[in-house]
């Protein structure tokens, strides 16, 4: 074993049975934050096997991933590869017309793809025209293995949009069928490991404790989520670095008692959400927990963000909000599954759970045609709902309380 060269990053290790193991160790300064051209190495450290042949062939494949990670765009892409292919993908106006986020997702995709080891190479070397269904099956398969049902299903949903381009255009790519489509894929689209909904009772301890740290804003911003459903980046406002749309709740959208206006960046649908019904002694109010949080703020001018950093007074970023979240969720005693899209999917839980199933008229998940006759069914739907969770609550702290 001493006298044969490895290749670059290839550490041999001998198990108790005296038998050399072979691994790919990925050097520490190339370990994400680090990144080369924009991007964080898509290649990571992995066991090899123990055949001396297989585990050379598998690094060398693994070295030249990790060698054009270095050089970016410097390095030269064979015409054809899967790796060809999603460069190819990346430069249609069809892609770059998409939101950041979703280029964002579907890059990290794509790059998990590129480098996931096959028995000869990384896949991204692969003719992507030579693909066939057995091979897709099989990346699927290690896929999951690797990185998780969840996230193995959204790399092949993004590899079946790609060849489906790809096969549209077969004269420029040499793709004629697309291998990913009908492949029976278990998870719903979306990149991550998935989302534990909050209990109402976290999110109460969330809030309490958000108040105790002096942040009012994170408690606000919670209830938000939980309250009227809305998605974190549009809860924080969140600046869109394409400076193609405007995120965020204003405080000119909040009428207090009346309703607060959500245009959801997401999908673009405008949701007037009423906070109360009936007048008098018959007027029930049903986003109570959430008016309570909004008065603690203080109110600015109607263009200004409901949801901004106490410290500036401006708009949070998102890698603040994350650690402040976490010291947030730590001193509420909630563990790290408690993520801020956690309120989010709590609140639509909880809706469900008071007996009504679509939860399109506040949550917006669906487009939604802006006409006055529309709105005013959708709003009276949305009072239906609203009264329905209020009532529903009440049976849950009747509950608590008799605990």
């Amino acid at each position: 074993m001493a006298s044969i060269r490895l290749p670059a990053y290839v550490q041999a290790h001998k198990r108790a049975t005296g038998e050399p193991a072979y691994f790919w160790v990925r050097p520490r300064w190339a370990a994400p934050p680090a990144a080369r051209h924009g991007k964080t190495c898509p290649v990571v450290s992995s066991p090899l096997g123990t055949d001396l042949a297989g585990a050379i062939s598998k690094a060398n494949a693994l070295n030249e991933a990790f060698t054009q990670w270095r050089q970016g765009e410097r390095a030269k892409l064979t015409p054809g590869t899967v790796q060809w292919l999603f460069d190819w993908y990346r430069g249609l106006e069809k892609f770059k017309e998409l939101r950041h986020n979703t280029r964002a997702g579907y890059r990290i995709a794509m790059d998990a793809v590129e480098t996931m080891a096959m028995k000869a190479g990384t896949f991204g070397q692969r003719r992507a025209a030579a693909v066939d269904a057995t091979a897709a099956d099989t990346l699927y398969r290690k896929a999951r293995e690797k990185h998780g049902e969840r996230q193995g299903a959204y790399m092949m949903q993004v590899c079946r949009l790609v060849w489906n381009q790809a096969s549209r255009h077969n004269k420029a790519t040499g793709v004629k069928e697309n291998p990913f489509a009908g492949m029976g894929i278990k998870s719903s689209s979306g990149a991550g490991r998935g989302n534990r909904a909050a209990t109402r009772a976290e999110y109460d301890a969330y809030r309490a404790a958000a108040h105790e740290l002096g942040r009012p804003s994170m408690a606000a911003a919670a209830a938000i989520c939980f309250e009227v459903c809305q998605r974190v980046y549009d809860a924080f406002g969140y600046e869109d670095p394409d400076k193609r749309i405007e995120r965020g709740i204003r405080w000119g959208d909040y009428v207090p008692g009346v309703s607060i206006g959500l245009v959801q960046s997401k999908t673009g649908n405008v949701v007037t959400i009423p906070l109360a019904d009936g007048t008098g002694a018959d007027r029930l109010e049903l986003y109570p927990e959430l008016e309570a949080e909004l008065a603690r703020l203080t109110r600015g001018a109607d263009d200004e963000l409901i949801v901004r950093d106490e410290r500036t007074g401006e708009r949070y970023t998102k890698d603040y909000v994350t650690k402040l979240h976490r010291r947030v969720a730590k001193a509420a005693g909630l563990d790290a599954a408690v993520k801020f899209t956690s309120f989010r999917h709590g609140g639509i839980t909880e809706i469900g759970d008071s007996g009504t199933d679509d939860v399109r008229a506040v949550s917006g998940h669906s487009t939604l045609e802006v006409t006055r006759i529309y709105n005013k069914a959708n709003q009276e739907k949305a009072v239906r709902i609203a009264a329905r969770r209020r009532e529903h609550i009440a049976v849950l702290a009747a509950g608590t309380a008799a605990d």
